[in-house]
């Protein structure tokens, strides 16, 4: 198991470590037409609870980099290749985000084309690469991670990132706390 993985399976635990404590589970929109396995119990209205589950087999990248012809920084590979879960909503500083998480495949799908689409905007622009693995609280806020150095930042949709948050995505999951 790599480094951000191991990392990632310690945040989701903590997660749900801090939903138990509470008596509850995190909750995610409920989507009925997807049956995702990380879905937990009955839905209660648009919403239902989640568990994180072990994705198997894990989603593969190698599409989005031969459309891209552009190899993804690993670390963003194990991120979203690790569990099916719902969003994470975490506090970093002073910072409140809320990280994306996959729910199955066809979310999975959705996602790398979403991951498509900002690369190409990316080189559009003649900006750093970039790849997005959650958003803050205003508008157009993302969390992203540069495709080169692996260093985490914020970044405003079509601008480049403006804070360095962590110079890696490990020392940055190492550092998160659920909110």
């Amino acid at each position: 198991m790599s480094e951000v993985k191991a990392v990632l399976a310690q945040l989701h635990k903590d997660y749900a470590t801090h939903y138990e404590k509470q008596g509850r589970k995190p909750t995610t929109d409920y989507v009925e037409e997807w049956q995702a396995s990380c879905y937990y119990g009955e839905p209660n209205g648009e919403h239902i609870a989640w568990q994180a589950v072990a994705q198997k087999p894990a989603t593969a990248f190698a599409n989005v980099e031969k459309a891209l012809e552009l190899t993804l920084h690993g670390s963003i590979k194990d991120f979203f290749s690790q569990f099916w879960a719902g969003d994470l909503h975490v506090r970093f500083r002073d910072h409140n985000f809320t990280l994306l998480q996959v729910q199955l495949p066809e979310d999975a799908e959705r996602l790398q084309q979403n991951l498509i689409g900002h690369v190409m905007m990316k080189q559009r622009l003649r900006q750093p690469i970039t790849l997005f693995i959650g958003v803050g609280n205003e508008d157009d806020l993302i969390v992203s991670v540069n495709n080169e150095t692996g260093a985490v930042g914020l970044e405003y949709v079509g601008k480049e990132q403006h804070e360095l948050l962590a110079s890696d995505l490990i020392y940055f999951l190492e550092r998160l706390e659920p909110a």
